[in-house]
């Protein structure tokens, strides 16, 4: 059997690229590099299914699921994203492409292993089969050592953590780097170019006296690599993180500014031993699967161990599919109402900060006491559904005949509209973010100007 990897093509965060070098280490050679956010349509040259270790964060595209039958997969490392309880600019829908023929989906090829107890106890609560397996990024070799560096890394951390650290390391002839994990989109870039960036920033975190992070991909590589580790983040504000807590050296950050952390960046402390069994476990299950497949030469049908047909998957999504157009629906008007909220808050504070008569002339004025009687919502926050779907058929044509044929139709509208919406979800994240910024600011100027 061929062997693949899950790639977030277009990231924002090497972390990704980390774990899909820590998924190719177990493999003899990658022959696929699979679009994590399109694996329903995957397809192999030969009608051959490809080996796929499925560590990834799932996803952006809750839509396009179950994955192609061409993939024969391993689930370990499975986190599924809350978008809201995440903070994250993602799509109203939780489990709903996990139930039905989804969660079968996982139950045929599980036990799913999961990166964190959060997916761990979701995935149960619908009914699928789930244990905790740890992030892949945990099985990760140690990278060239060289004589240990006369520097300490500190990836993405809050500034006044990076400038306290710097303050303390004043003197020592120990180097701050200032690091972090974001880079620029680049769809294009060859897998030839991300493995050669991630084994050169994995090398300098190998090298380093010690890391300072916020970040799990680049904690759980640490661990992985034996390079002392400490986490500067509120362990218990993000469900990504559990049960690294017991893992992990860590401090929240304003601890860490009342110097309630006695972590020593010079001389720092070996790593906790907590994480060895969840390695030696993870890399024991990769390795078992990749032998397991290694000769086997059996054709995407035989070696699939799902079993229900087209007409049964497609008729399920699309089910799946109309009752997250509702969701998406009330999510959207959510949004606007929220954002009305916002709004009228907002030149209540500028009335109170005396900035509302300067900003706004009298027609203006009148018309925010109209917005406020009906109770308005910003309609460019909501899309125009009927103009939307005039123009996904306009593009996709007539539908056809053929009972299949019009589930794969009914099926591509709705794919087509979710890409659409996500678009929406987006700007409407980011306006609502800017107002309570805003408005945020506003209060504290408001409570500063009363207090006078």
């Amino acid at each position: 059997m061929k062997y693949g990897i899950l790639l977030n093509k277009n990231n924002l965060n090497i972390g990704d690229d980390i774990q899909a070098y820590a998924t190719a280490q177990f493999y003899p050679k990658v022959d696929y590099f699979i679009d994590r956010e399109n694996m329903l349509n995957f397809k192999t040259d030969d009608d051959k299914p490809v080996a796929v270790i499925m560590n990834a964060w799932y996803m952006w595209k809750k839509w396009n699921w179950p994955p192609s039958k061409y993939i024969y997969p391993l689930f370990v490392g499975f986190h599924y994203a809350d978008h809201q309880l995440a903070k994250q600019p993602g799509s109203p829908l939780k489990y709903e492409f996990l139930t039905g023929e989804g969660g079968a989906y996982l139950n045929a090829w599980g036990p799913a292993g999961c990166r964190d107890h959060f997916t761990e106890k979701n995935l149960k609560s619908i009914g699928v089969d789930a244990y905790f397996s740890g992030c892949i990024t945990l099985t990760l070799p140690k990278q060239k050592t060289e004589d240990r560096g006369r520097y300490i890394c500190v990836v993405d951390v809050d500034e006044k953590v990076t400038a306290q650290i710097k303050k303390q390391m004043e003197g020592t002839g120990i180097e701050v780097r200032v690091m972090t994990h974001n880079q620029k989109r680049n769809a294009d870039r060859t897998w030839e170019q991300r493995e050669a960036d991630t084994v050169e920033r994995l090398t300098e975190y190998q090298n380093a006296i010690c890391v300072v992070t916020k970040r799990l991909h680049c904690a759980l590589p640490c661990l992985a690599m034996e390079v002392p580790v400490l986490l500067v983040k509120d362990m218990t504000d993000d469900i990504r993180f559990d049960p690294y807590y017991s893992f992990l050296h860590w401090v929240r950050p304003g601890d860490f500014l009342e110097g309630k952390c006695d972590y020593d960046f010079a001389n720092p402390p070996e790593n906790k031993p907590d994480y060895k069994p969840v390695r030696e476990g993870l890399i024991k299950r990769c390795k078992d699967f990749v032998e397991s497949v290694a000769d086997d030469d059996r054709t995407a049908e035989e070696a699939s161990k799902y079993k229900a047909d087209e007409k049964t998957v497609l008729t399920w999504r699309v089910e799946a599919e109309k009752n997250a157009f509702e969701i998406w629906q009330k999510g959207l008007s959510d949004d606007a109402r929220q954002f009305s909220e916002y709004q009228n808050e907002k030149w209540e504070l500028m009335k109170q900060t005396g900035a509302y008569q300067k900003e706004y002339g009298f027609v203006k004025r009148l018309k925010h006491i109209y917005y406020k009687i009906i109770d308005a919502t910003y309609k460019n926050m909501i899309p125009d559904y009927d103009a939307e779907w005039e123009k996904i058929d306009k593009a996709i044509g007539a539908a056809p005949d053929g009972d299949i044929e019009k589930l794969q139709y009914e099926d591509r509208r709705y794919r087509r509209m979710f890409n659409r919406l996500m678009d929406f979800a987006g700007r409407n994240f980011r306006g609502l973010r800017d107002c309570r910024r805003e408005n945020d600011r506003l209060r504290k100027e408001a409570k500063e100007k009363g207090g006078k």
